[in-house]
């Protein structure tokens, strides 16, 4: 079931194999953060700790994403943003697993722009 999901969350957006942890840690978090049948329409968390989860930090998996470069990382004519991939979520909600195709690293980030 998770790996069918990731594979199909890779191959459906053409993404590199490489991301396959990231699109499976993904797919754990959203069948972990979403409603079951068999909990009486409850989430695992809410029926573990009877809170009533926030799912509204949920994004589109590999939407493009704009992430602001601050005032010391840039010099001038250089652009203050930086083009990355939504590839997962982490488990403080609000800050998002970006992955920069142009350095192929993974970054933990919170203050993004969505471009969905």
């Amino acid at each position: 079931m998770i790996l069918g999901a990731a594979w199909a969350m890779l191959h459906g957006q053409g993404l590199p194999l490489n991301l396959w942890a990231e699109a499976c840690n993904t797919t754990v978090y959203l069948q972990n953060t979403s409603l079951h049948r068999i909990l009486g329409m409850k989430t695992p968390e809410e029926a573990f700790s009877s809170k009533r989860l926030d799912v509204g930090h949920y994004k589109i998996f590999v939407s493009s994403i704009y992430s602001h470069v601050t005032q010391d990382a840039w010099k001038n004519l250089e652009p203050t943003g930086k083009l990355g991939i939504l590839v997962g979520y982490n488990d403080t909600p609000h800050n998002y697993q970006v992955h920069f195709p142009t350095s192929r690293r993974i970054v933990v980030h919170r203050d993004l722009n969505f471009d969905e």
